[in-house]
């Protein structure tokens, strides 16, 4: 693993661990919860592949590279490291192209944002 998926990590297991998080992991349908099931691969510079994947509201970070993922992210490994330490967020890190996203919707990529922000302590 590398610098980003090693910052990652830490804030994708306490994600498994408040509620507010869990909140953001579903969303409701015409009076029906529905799970956010998402799968986002990170391909990025100096690092090796590895994935964020939500399923049934809980999170995991993973080696490698997914099957089929909804969200592919490409770019700078040190964006996603002050993604992680609350100097930024994604939307500005796809603003500036530090980090693009070849495969699937940037509002996705926010939901997962504002899960991290939560963990970080940020509103």
């Amino acid at each position: 693993m590398g610098v980003a998926s090693e910052n990652l990590k830490p804030i994708v297991e306490k994600m498994n661990t408040i509620d507010k998080v869990n909140a953001v992991f579903y969303t409701n349908i015409a009076g029906n919860d529905v799970n956010w099931d998402m799968t986002f691969q990170f391909n990025l510079n100096n690092e090796e592949p590895f994935y964020i994947q939500v399923k049934d509201r809980k999170a995991s970070l993973l080696s490698g590279t997914a099957s089929d993922p909804d969200i592919i992210l490409t770019g700078d490994n040190n964006a996603i490291v002050k993604i992680c330490n609350g100097k930024g967020d994604f939307t500005h890190a796809i603003s500036r192209e530090a980090v693009t996203v070849t495969k699937g919707r940037v509002i996705e990529v926010i939901r997962l944002t504002r899960a991290i922000n939560i963990v970080l302590g940020k509103k």
